[in-house]
């Protein structure tokens, strides 16, 4: 009899699990509610690349005791192009900010980088030092010295440090609209203090330039097909400043004649045509070696390679003089002539 209990009692608990185990696997998961069954959103927040990076600029510093309107009449002047070339964020013009205290006021700002200088009138012209800073850093990332005689030459500088600005945020050739084929004359306030119709006065009487003012150029009517510029090199000795001004160079030299841009890739042209171009085929890419051969007379040379984005050169042209920019110019000057077009 105790045998049979324990037989029955067996039995019973292994029907009791099975009961256990059939009413587990049978019960439904939980469902969760309405309101949170729906699909995570995406964050509405755009990814770097999709913005645009903001810049602001600071009014020059003006040295040998000249109007301090002209250091705001610079940098309305270099806002207002860089934002008309597109593909950046301009902030209104700041007033009286202290040097010592223009990081942590663009930081205030939520400003990318700043852009600030020094203007040295220097008989009928000007020296110019324009510095692009990080304002994560605190770095200088870029600064070029140029010497300007007119407010078209002021305007110029700034193209240069966009393409620098977009480079330094990987959107030198692409996302970004490539500049106007016409280059127009300033128009428009860009929320500086300085009212537009005075800046043509204000920044040619650092240049002396006297009397009635002539009349503005036509703008320049560009080609459709854009020109890439890629690093410059050096063949022998050459400073990297030297490289650096020779950039420059061949930015404004090109820019004058052609629809330009700067890539951030450093590998050479012929190689990295590809990744220099991206989708956009219809470009050409600029670079070239820089050497100098020291002296009593210092000469330049300045050879100038033009590629297709497919990687094949379209023109060799060489330019030589006793500077520089001479050099630079004179071998964009016979790329233009021979290829009006960039084709």
């Amino acid at each position: 009899m105790a045998e049979k209990r324990k037989t029955y009692r067996l039995a019973g608990l292994i029907l009791s699990c099975s009961l256990l185990g059939f009413i587990v696997a049978a019960t439904p998961s939980p469902q969760p509610s309405p309101q949170r069954s729906a699909s995570p959103q995406p964050s509405s927040t755009p990814s770097s690349l999709e913005q645009q990076p903001v810049i602001l600029v600071y009014p020059f510093d003006v040295q040998t005791g000249a109007d301090a309107r002209i250091g705001t009449a610079i940098a309305q002047i270099l806002g207002q192009e860089m934002a008309a070339a597109g593909g950046i964020t301009v902030l209104a013009i700041p007033q009286g900010v202290k040097r010592p205290d223009f990081l942590d006021n663009a930081r205030t700002a939520k400003a990318d980088f700043y852009i600030s200088g020094y203007v040295t009138p220097v008989g009928e012209s000007a020296a110019v030092v324009e510095q692009v800073v990080s304002v994560e850093s605190g770095v200088i990332l870029f600064s070029q010295t140029a010497q300007v005689s007119s407010v078209a030459d002021v305007a110029s500088q700034s193209l240069l440090a966009r393409s620098q600005i977009l480079a330094f945020v990987g959107r030198g050739t692409q996302n970004v609209g490539a500049q106007t084929a016409n280059t127009p004359a300033p128009t428009s306030s860009n929320g500086a203090q300085v009212p537009i119709s005075g800046i043509t006065n204000m920044v040619d009487s650092v240049f002396k330039h006297k009397g009635a003012q002539t009349p503005s150029p036509a703008p320049v009517v560009k080609p459709s097909r854009g020109i890439i510029i890629a690093p410059v090199t050096a063949s022998g000795s050459v400073a990297p400043a030297e490289l650096t001004n020779a950039l420059r160079e061949l930015y404004l030299a090109l820019n004058r004649r052609f629809v330009t841009q700067m890539t951030s890739v450093t590998s050479p042209p012929e190689q990295s045509a590809d990744a220099i171009c991206g989708p956009d085929r219809d470009n050409t890419i600029a670079s070239g070696t820089l050497t100098e051969t020291p002296g009593k007379h210092m000469t330049a040379t300045f050879v100038l390679l033009v590629y297709t984005c497919f990687g094949a050169r379209l023109e060799r042209e060489v330019g030589k003089g006793a500077s520089l920019k001479t050099a630079v110019d004179a071998a964009v000057a016979a790329y233009a002539a021979a290829h009006p077009e960039n084709s």
